[in-house]
C-alpha cells in the first residue's frame, strides 16, 4: 500500500514537473535578473523572522489548550506502561506470556502517544500555515525586498507581462509562508547558508588574487 502511494506521489510530481515546463516553454518569459547584496541578506529578511517567531508563539497558543490534555493523559499512559513492563521483567514468578503482554500494552501505549504526536504536529503545520499564508498575501515576502532593491529588475518586473507578474507574486506568497511556517530557526538557517557559502566564494576569490 505505502509503495502504490509512493508510485502515486512521484508519478504526481512528474506531471506536475513536466507541466510547469512545458507551461514555461510555452510562456517564454525573461529571466528578472535580480542582483543581491550580500550586507542586506540579513536585514531584508529580519521581518520574515520576526513575524515567524509571532507565528510560532500564535500556534503554540492555539495547538496547547486543544491538544496538550490529551498528551498528557497519553503520556502518563505510556510512563505507567513503562513501570508495569519493567517490574513484570523483574517478578520471579512472571510468565513468558505475562512478559510478552506487558511489553505488548507498553508498546501500544508508546504507538498511541507518538500516533497522537504526529497528529498535532500536522495540526500545527495546518495552523501555522494558515497563518503564514495570510502574512505573506498582505505583504510579508521572502523575494519582493530582494527585487524592489534592484532598480534594473524592478524595471524588468514593470515591464513584464501580467501573467509574469501574478505568477511572481504567487509564488513569493507561497514561498514566503512556507519559509514562515519552517518558523524563524529555518529562515535564520538559510540566512547563515547564504551568507557562509557568499564568505567562502570572497575568501576564494581574495586567496586566488593574492596568489
Amino acid at each position: 500500500m505505502t509503495k502504490g502511494k509512493n508510485i502515486l506521489l512521484f508519478a504526481t510530481f512528474g506531471i506536475a514537473a513536466v507541466g510547469v515546463v512545458l507551461f514555461g516553454i510555452y510562456a517564454m518569459w525573461w529571466g528578472l535578473n535580480i542582483s543581491i547584496n550580500i550586507q542586506n541578506v540579513g536585514s531584508i529578511l529580519a521581518t520574515l523572522m520576526l513575524i515567524a517567531g509571532f507565528i510560532e508563539r500564535a500556534v503554540e497558543v492555539v495547538i496547547t489548550p486543544w491538544r496538550d490534555p490529551e498528551a498528557k493523559r497519553l503520556r502518563a499512559v505510556h510512563v505507567a506502561k513503562m513501570a508495569v513492563q519493567s517490574t513484570t521483567q523483574k517478578l520471579p514468578g512472571a510468565t513468558p506470556q505475562q512478559v510478552q503482554d506487558a511489553t505488548k500494552d507498553q508498546t501500544s501505549a508508546r504507538e498511541d502517544l507518538n500516533a497522537y504526536k504526529g497528529q498535532t504536529t500536522r495540526y500545527a503545520f495546518a495552523v501555522a500555515f494558515m497563518f503564514s499564508l495570510v502574512a505573506a498575501m498582505v505583504g510579508v515576502r521572502a523575494l519582493w525586498p530582494f527585487l524592489s532593491a534592484d532598480t534594473h529588475a524592478m524595471d524588468a518586473f514593470h515591464a513584464a507581462t501580467l501573467g509574469q507578474k501574478n505568477t511572481f507574486i504567487v509564488f513569493d506568497v507561497v514561498l514566503s509562508a512556507t519559509l514562515m511556517t519552517g518558523g524563524a530557526d529555518g529562515i535564520h538557517s538559510v540566512v547563515s547558508a547564504f551568507t557562509s557559502f557568499f564568505d567562502a566564494s570572497s575568501h576564494k576569490s581574495k586567496d586566488a588574487a593574492a596568489a
